[in-house]
């Protein structure tokens, strides 16, 4: 019977090609085909062996008989080539959006779904179910589902449930620059659902803020405010560096005796970064850093609690189902309660920005001030912006800017911490670079420093700020083979794409000599995207590197930074967050 198989398999093959070329005509059939008929009859099969075939087998052969005895086909040989051809247009046409891979418990159910209605656009309501994994995640590690589900079902994977739609997830860079290509002037991502609803139906405000806006709406307020946050001014780095010399005078007051500092060591950053903000929005010192003056009744404290608090909730609201939508939830109360707290105070400071620009405005001052106010002032200045608005897109940035570069900066110490060699480098480069000790870092000396940019760049490879991007597909496209339709949600796992050896060598290796010269640096493309890509690619990622770069730096000179303890991994909280604590050993250089 084995011996039978490719005998059989060849007549099958032929078969198929004698009705393709029927079905194109008696002329085109005798150029489709190469093969006579005697060829056909002449297939190694003894009739011993043939009469041994299993009956459902045989009859196989029956309709290619009688195929090649009533078609007119001449018993000479046909071209052989216009077969091929043939093979290639079936390999063209791509197949149905339903063909494409993913849980079978999806397609089962998917007939029934349609009566639930949609409760959101996240990702994770979809993905992160342990049903659909067979129980093999690991909750710890945020991309462990869509690892699993890219390693189950091949490079593109089809999701589609009540909680999401149909959702496409792709890993490969050739797939995602094709989304990327397709997504025109104004692409549209999947937002932060309890965020909008508090905005829209708690709040009321007008608009949702830019982060959850989409269309022209959102195209007019972005072209706004480019170039305020593209905008690094010498003002910039003489707060930052303000702001990190108080960092670094609270390490040297918070470690032990074995120069280690607690495991609350994340806050401290998490204050260090709301520390720049407030400067650079506000011109406001709220003394986050402060020994005296931070206490749990002070402003600054009250925005750490509700920063804290808004995070850790929002996670908890946006996976899952999405109940809130319907009655007020126990987590959805306490994340619009912190929430409230950041609006009210951001209010506030807005009021007294649009008092100081009335009063300027009748002195005459207004186009000196503008090269010197703080970013709140240039965007009141923009008339086109509305104050609500306004409110919005900086309540985003705390909640989710603020974290993004407070955990990029954990990675980036922890990574310097368990490779000595490369934090000795980028110590011998800042060395280098500044004359003396008492010299300032500059914008122009931190450009001098390429090792530490690879550093960062190499931190955010392995540990982007959010592992995935959203988009949703304008028009009907294909990938991979497969009709992807418009109005599709495509999942781009990034985070994945980065970590795949056929894009980086050595992916989970952390080696920053990777970046630094045309010879070694891995050809990325869009294998490597930390801040996204395209018109929707974050706002604040120049002001996110400077002072990453300026604080690493700074501590780097003045210590040796340590770590002994357990690997710390990527936790997904909406955005990538160090799941052990940052217990670091500083130790004085001199």
């Amino acid at each position: 019977m084995q011996r039978l198989l490719p005998s059989l398999m060849s007549i099958s093959r032929q078969y198929s090609v004698m009705k393709l070329s029927k079905s194109l005509g008696s002329n085109e059939g005798q150029k489709c085909l190469n093969l006579q008929s005697s060829d056909i009859l002449s297939a190694s099969m003894t009739e011993s062996q043939t009469a041994s075939v299993d009956e459902s087998l045989r009859t196989d052969t029956i309709p290619l008989l009688d195929h090649t005895a009533t078609t007119e086909v001449s018993p000479t040989t046909f071209e052989v080539s216009t077969m091929k051809v043939d093979t290639q247009i079936f390999d063209k046409a791509p197949l149905p959006f339903d063909e494409i891979p993913g849980p079978a418990i999806l397609k089962i159910w998917e007939k029934y779904w349609k009566y639930v209605p949609l409760l959101g656009t996240q990702l994770l309501s979809s993905l992160l179910i342990n049903r659909f994994t067979q129980g093999r995640l690991t909750w710890n590690r945020n991309i462990t589902p869509l690892k699993y589900l890219f390693n189950e079902y091949g490079c593109i994977v089809r999701i589609n449930g009540p909680l999401s739609g149909d959702i496409v997830m792709i890993h490969r860079p050739e797939h995602i620059a094709e989304v990327f290509k397709q997504e025109g002037d104004t692409p549209v991502r999947s937002g932060i659902d309890i965020l909008q609803h508090y905005r829209l139906n708690y709040r009321k405000y007008r608009l949702a803020g830019p982060f959850s806006m989409q269309g022209t709406e959102w195209l007019e307020i972005r072209d706004k405010v480019e170039d305020t946050f593209n905008q690094i001014s010498s003002t910039f780095f003489t707060k930052i560096d303000t702001c990190c010399n108080e960092l670094i005078t609270r390490i040297c007051k918070i470690r032990n005796r074995q120069n280690e500092v607690p495991v609350s060591f994340y806050e401290d950053l998490i204050r260090w970064a709301m520390e720049c903000f407030c400067d650079l929005t506000f011109n406001k010192r709220l003394g986050f850093l402060e020994p005296i003056g931070y206490n749990s009744s002070s402003e600054a404290s009250k925005l750490i609690n509700a920063l804290t608090t808004a995070h850790k909730y929002m996670s908890r609201c946006e996976t899952g189902f999405q109940v809130w939508r319907f009655f007020l939830t126990p987590f959805a109360r306490k994340l619009f309660e912190a929430c409230d707290v950041l609006d009210n105070v951001i209010g506030k400071y807005v009021r007294q920005a649009q008092c100081k620009l009335r009063i300027r405005k009748s002195h005459s001052e207004e186009s000196s001030m503008t090269e010197r106010s703080p970013v709140l002032e240039k965007l009141l200045l923009n008339e086109g912006i509305h104050p609500d608005d306004i409110c919005t897109m900086l309540m985003d940035m705390i909640i989710l800017g603020i974290q993004a570069t407070v955990n990029s900066e954990a990675f980036l110490l922890y990574h310097l911490a368990k490779n000595p060699r490369t934090q000795r480098k980028v110590y011998d480069e800042i060395i280098s670079v500044l004359s003396n000790d008492n010299s300032s870092f500059t914008e122009k000396s931190l450009k001098n420093m390429p090792y530490l940019k690879a550093c960062i760049q190499e931190t955010l490879r392995l540990h982007p700020a959010i592992p995935y991007i959203t988009r949703l597909l304008p028009k009907t496209i294909s990938l991979h083979g497969y009709t992807i339709p418009k109005g599709t949600f495509v999942i781009m796992a990034n985070q994945i794409t980065s970590q795949r050896e056929e894009n980086f060598e050595d992916p989970f290796k952390f080696w920053p000599e990777r970046w630094l010269s045309n010879s070694s640096k891995e050809d990325v493309h869009f294998s490597y995207l930390p801040f996204g890509h395209g018109i929707r690619s974050c706002l604040g990622k120049n002001m996110a590197e400077a002072k990453m770069m300026l604080l690493t730096a700074k501590l780097v000179r003045q210590f040796r930074i340590e770590y002994d303890y357990a690997d710390i991994k990527s936790r997904f909280m909406m955005v990538n967050v160090p799941n052990k604590p940052l217990r670091f050993r500083f130790v004085n250089r001199n």
